[in-house]
């Protein structure tokens, strides 16, 4: 019988393992607090349609890159959002995700 063979988890993948898993860290409650705030601006100009087009640049600088998705999640899994059927194409250049398909999600945060 084989044993499974674990791969080693390189620079990339062990700084995003500690950016996620580092809840302690005093930026991941401000970082939080800014993702959840802007959602919440996003939404209320946008009718409760969240489209990362309209809100990406604004996380730019505050929420470090890495985290985005896994505050989605957390966003998800705290039922402030909630995931639609619709997609939207990326602009997000500097991120270099133009072009990519996005999920557009639906606010739920006032009524959570």
């Amino acid at each position: 019988m084989t044993a499974p063979t674990w791969s080693p988890v390189d620079d990339t993948t062990a700084d995003l393992l500690s950016l996620v898993s580092d809840t302690s860290h005093p930026s991941a409650d401000f970082e939080w607090r800014a993702f959840v705030g802007v959602l919440s601006a996003t939404a209320h100009l946008h009718g409760g349609r969240l489209d990362q087009n309209d809100y990406r640049e604004q996380l730019r600088g505050v929420v470090a890159p890495k985290r985005i998705a896994a505050f989605h999640n957390r966003a998800l899994a705290e039922h402030l959002i909630e995931n639609t059927d619709d997609f939207s194409v990326s602009t997000d250049k500097k991120g270099r995700n133009a072009g990519r398909p996005t999920r557009v999600r639906r606010w739920l945060g006032d009524a959570a």
